[in-house]
C-alpha cells in the first residue's frame, strides 16, 4: 500500500506494523481500526486535618488497551470465520505482536506488543456497514507481575 503524502510537520498516520501484519492471538485475519492505550494505576491521596493533599502514593501501574478491528478475509466466508474466537474466556491471555509505533519508558519495548490479560468488555457490532469486534486488555508495567497475571493457574 502506498504511503500517504505529508507536507510540513510529519505526523503518525495509520497504524503501522514492523513489516509483518499485526497479530492478536486467537484472531486470524482482520483490519485494525483502533488501539487506544491508557496508563493507569491505583492512587492513594493522604490528606491532613484540613483535607489538603500532603502525599500521593501510586501503586499497581498498568496499561489498559481497547482494540477494535473489522474481521476480514479473501472471501465473505473467510471474513466471517476470521474472528474464530468471538468471546474469550475471562482472564484469557492475548499476545499482540508486530506493532511498530512507540516505546515504553518502563522496559523500552512497544507498549502495544506482548502478553495481555482479557478483562472483559468484548463487543461484536453488526452494522449495516462493516462489522466490528473489540476487546479490553490489561498489561502491568512490572514484567514479573505481568507474567504471573498472564499465566492461568492449573491443578
Amino acid at each position: 500500500m502506498p504511503q500517504e503524502v505529508q507536507n510540513g510537520t510529519a505526523l503518525v498516520h495509520g497504524i503501522a506494523n514492523d513489516g509483518t501484519a499485526i497479530a492478536l492471538s486467537g484472531y486470524i485475519s482482520f483490519i485494525l481500526e483502533t488501539a487506544d492505550a491508557g496508563h493507569k494505576f491505583e492512587l492513594d491521596r493522604i490528606k491532613d486535618e484540613m483535607r489538603a493533599t500532603k502525599s500521593l502514593v501510586a501503586t499497581d501501574p498498568y496499561i489498559e488497551l481497547d482494540v477494535t478491528w473489522a474481521p476480514s478475509g479473501a472471501t465473505r466466508a473467510l471474513a466471517a470465520a476470521s474472528g474464530n474466537v468471538y468471546f474469550l474466556r475471562p482472564l484469557a491471555k492475548v499476545t499482540i505482536s508486530h506493532f511498530k509505533v512507540g516505546t515504553s519508558i518502563v522496559d523500552g519495548t512497544s507498549p502495544f506488543n506482548g502478553d495481555w490479560v482479557y478483562v472483559g468488555d468484548a463487543t461484536i457490532k453488526l452494522l449495516q456497514g462493516t462489522g466490528k469486534m473489540s476487546i479490553k486488555l490489561n498489561k502491568w508495567d512490572d514484567a514479573t507481575q505481568n507474567a504471573s497475571l498472564t499465566t492461568t493457574i492449573t491443578g
